[in-house]
């Protein structure tokens, strides 16, 4: 616990990043797609940003980014590797953290201490601008200490009935345990731009009165055939369909982030109080 306690004060003091959590309520919806484009984003701006595939035993994005990840957390979890030694440097600009994609790495995870990884995450994360983490479909308790780090929460939809429904059970799950990131709600694979507008103005109502959220943006990003193909060439759209509207979206909610200012005079009491609570500091 000291050593926590020392990482702790040393993020405090050092708080320049900010850390995104990027979440869905089921599969399917395209989460990971965005996380990674996201990510590929904040680094053409200049910024140094780790990307960590948090869906254990699931993950995809270096495949999505066209990578042959030679080690995954498992490493650092069985003691074979420092955390930082698991980072992999892609031609995007982006350090690509992934989880593995076996049954091996997931007893591994779900058989270690959480406090530890997130100890050592805040250490790496304390070096750069920005840590996208993309998480499974619905809530993982395993990764709780993840949300509740969260500065912002991109909660990535479908305009599909089922999708609403549990990416709303998700939003509640994360309401009753008192987790309330910076929200902003993505409406991906939107076929029909006016309806899916007026469906996502409902659902961010509903989200907001049921939920006890407060959206900070809305974006709805198209169904677009670009897409598809730059997963096949395993590539993110922004480099290859840069002018399509889902790139431009991706483009537009990257300078949002940019945009949006640390607030000296509150946050890093609020961050600090949010750590001692995570690590159980009295």
């Amino acid at each position: 616990m000291p050593d926590q306690l020392e990482t702790l004060k040393k993020v405090v003091a050092a708080k320049n990043f900010e850390i995104i959590v990027v979440a869905s309520g089921k599969g399917g919806v395209g989460k990971s797609v965005i996380a990674a484009n996201f990510a590929v984003a904040l680094a053409k701006n200049q910024k140094s940003v780790l990307l960590f595939d948090a869906d254990v035993g699931f993950a995809n994005v270096d495949i999505l980014l066209g990578l042959t990840t030679k080690n995954t957390l498992r490493d650092y979890l069985v003691g074979k590797m420092e955390l930082k030694d698991v980072l992999y440097p892609t031609s995007y600009g982006i350090w690509l953290l992934s989880s593995g994609t076996d049954v091996g790495d997931l007893i591994a995870f779900r058989n270690e201490s959480k406090l530890r990884l997130m100890d050592d995450f805040l250490k790496l994360v304390v070096d750069m601008d920005y840590a996208v983490v993309d998480t499974g479909a619905g809530f993982n308790e395993e990764l709780v200490a993840f949300y509740q780090a969260a500065d912002k929460l991109f909660l990535v939809t479908t305009p599909e009935p089922t999708a609403l429904i549990n990416v709303y059970t998700l939003a509640k799950v994360l309401a009753t345990k008192g987790i309330f990131p910076e929200l902003y709600l993505i409406m991906n694979q939107s076929r029909n731009t006016s309806k899916d507008t007026q469906v996502l103005e409902r659902f961010s109502y509903v989200l907001e009165k049921f939920a006890g959220w407060t959206i900070a943006e809305k974006l709805i990003v198209r169904e677009d055939s670009g897409v598809s193909a730059s997963v096949l060439k395993q590539a993110p759209f922004i480099e290859t369909q840069r002018h399509s509207q889902p790139a431009q979206a991706i483009l537009r909610l990257s300078k949002m982030i940019l945009k949006s200012q640390y607030k000296e005079d509150e946050e890093p009491n609020g961050f600090f109080v949010k750590f001692k609570k995570l690590f159980g500091i009295k």
